[in-house]
């Protein structure tokens, strides 16, 4: 049995899991049994957390989730893919997915575009155009202008057409990246994406119970604690113990967490702890140096009831300051404190 984890990309319809609530709220939006139009969804989320894993699910397994699918075709367009760095490519691209043939050239692409996808929808055929990597538009401002994105916005709002995309940031924030203020930005429903539910993150994990080289409940609960909820950081984790287990049956857990924290850093999910060392002892040493004023103003202003206002910074870091050490001193044993004395001296000094 191969490895049940794969980390390396986009995860095939076939080991994709979780992302039920996600699935609901856009087959929901894209159903016309009772409205007659389809919602357009903008999916966004960090690198890494399965946006382009789920944009091809949807596209592959629409079937699964709608009430009658036969109206309806789906496109799922890669745009790193260099044949859609040109609006004719893109365009060619995308209505060659849907069954609606290929510019010819005739008219301007646009033109040529909107009259395939009016012709579908006078067929009773409703197309979804599921745009993944959304952000490299934004790098050909030549190819992709203000009239594209006003030709699709005229297409969404006769119902002939949906969009799903996904993208790192929203995509009221590439346009502004562009320029644009065209409405095609912001008639999408803005669908967040994020770490896996528990649930979801068990489920994924206890692949890894029924392979060739069966996790225990232990591991399993070890790899969670690892990885948490990250669909990325998961599969990683299972895959790397997969291959420890497979090479001497013990597994070197202290290894296998290092090995983790490489591959995290080198794909961006984790800082090396050299970058963020100098980081970590000034906070350390702010925090240290904080200490004393806080104390020093849970005395004077909590204790002895003193106003805000008429206790300094340095007067309370003072204050602080001298209880620490003297804290210090008792618990080195170099000075003794009589318990009643002490509340008896704080009673007084409340009095005044």
């Amino acid at each position: 049995m191969p490895n049940p984890f794969f980390y390396g990309g986009r995860v095939e319809p076939e080991q994709f899991i979780g992302r039920r609530a996600e699935l609901q709220r856009i087959f929901a939006g894209l159903e016309v049994a009772h409205t007659g139009q389809m919602q357009s969804f903008s999916v966004v989320g960090p690198r890494r957390i399965g946006k382009s894993s789920l944009l091809f699910y949807v596209a592959q397994r629409y079937a699964r989730y709608l009430h009658d699918a036969a109206p309806y075709r789906f496109a799922y367009i890669e745009l790193q893919d260099a044949h859609c760095h040109t609006l004719t490519g893109l365009l060619d691209g995308i209505l060659k997915q849907l069954g609606a043939g290929q510019l010819v050239g005739n008219a301007p692409p646009l033109v040529e575009f909107q009259d395939a996808i009016s012709a579908l929808k006078a067929r009773g055929i409703l197309p979804v155009v599921c745009l993944d990597e959304f952000e490299e538009l934004t790098y050909h401002r030549d190819q992709f202008t203000f009239e594209c994105y006003e030709s699709w916005r005229f297409l969404m709002n006769q119902h002939a057409l949906a969009f799903i995309t996904a993208s790192k940031a929203p995509l009221i924030d590439l346009a502004q990246t562009l320029g644009y203020t065209s409405p095609f930005f912001n008639i999408f429903t803005h669908l967040p994406l994020g770490e896996f539910t528990d649930d979801e993150a068990r489920a994924l994990i206890a692949r890894g119970a029924t392979c060739d080289r069966a996790f225990t409940p232990t591991e399993q609960n070890e790899l969670l604690l690892l990885a948490g909820k990250h669909p990325y950081k998961l599969q990683l984790a299972g895959s790397l113990l997969y291959l420890a287990k497979g090479e001497s049956g013990a597994v070197d857990w202290a290894e296998l967490r290092r090995a983790f924290q490489r591959q995290c850093e080198l794909v961006g999910l984790e800082t090396p702890i050299q970058k963020t060392l100098r980081a970590r002892i000034g906070a350390a040493l702010r925090w240290l140096f904080a200490l004393p004023e806080l104390l020093g103003r849970a005395i004077l202003e909590g204790l002895l009831r003193l106003k805000k206002d008429d206790v300094s910074e340095t007067t309370a870091w003072i204050v602080g300051a001298v209880l620490l050490v003297v804290l210090v001193l008792i618990l080195l044993g170099y000075v003794s404190v009589n318990l009643e004395d002490a509340l008896k001296l704080v009673e007084r000094l409340r009095g005044k």
